[in-house]
């Protein structure tokens, strides 16, 4: 289950860098191998450097988060946000909203099965990100002593 696991998170950051065509120069492989990486009937495995960079460009550690669960871990990033409050609040909504629907889809036959728990830590792990942005841009407002100045409708601050 976990090479089916990785096989889904590098799809969707394949899919987060605009498709094959787009990601293919960024990285050292093809489109066919790239392609050959998110088919669960290929043996063929992202990786760790491909995937590094591919995470890189999705803005997002998809696949790499994958590959620490399944060592038992979990990511934590020591870089967080840019201080775009408004856009990084607006990123939790809709990753807790992803959190939810996705634990009452995998809930609803009765069963949460190893590929469910997957996906629901998936987009647990994109909430906790955006979260970690929240809280970095929280304390920088503290440390600083000064309020961020934010334009909600433009979901742009300003320091």
């Amino acid at each position: 289950m976990l090479t089916a696991a990785i096989k889904t998170a590098t799809r969707t950051a394949i899919k987060a860098c605009g498709g094959l065509d787009s990601i293919s120069r960024a990285v050292r492989v093809g489109i066919t191998q790239l392609s050959d990486y998110c088919n669960r009937e290929k043996a063929a495995v992202v990786p760790v450097d491909v995937a590094v960079e591919l995470d890189k460009e999705a803005q997002e550690p998809l696949i790499l988060s994958v590959m620490a669960q399944a060592e038992g871990f979990a990511l934590v990033p020591v870089k967080f946000g840019n201080g775009l409050l408004p856009h990084d609040m607006g990123k939790f909504a809709k990753a807790t909203s992803e959190v939810l629907q996705k634990g009452f889809e995998s809930m609803a036959d009765g069963n949460v099965d190893v590929q469910e728990a997957h996906e629901i830590l998936i987009h647990a792990q994109r909430a906790r990100t955006s979260l970690h942005h929240i809280e970095s841009t929280a304390h920088k407002i503290i440390a600083d002593g000064k309020p961020l100045r934010v334009n909600v409708a433009d979901g742009v601050s300003a320091s």
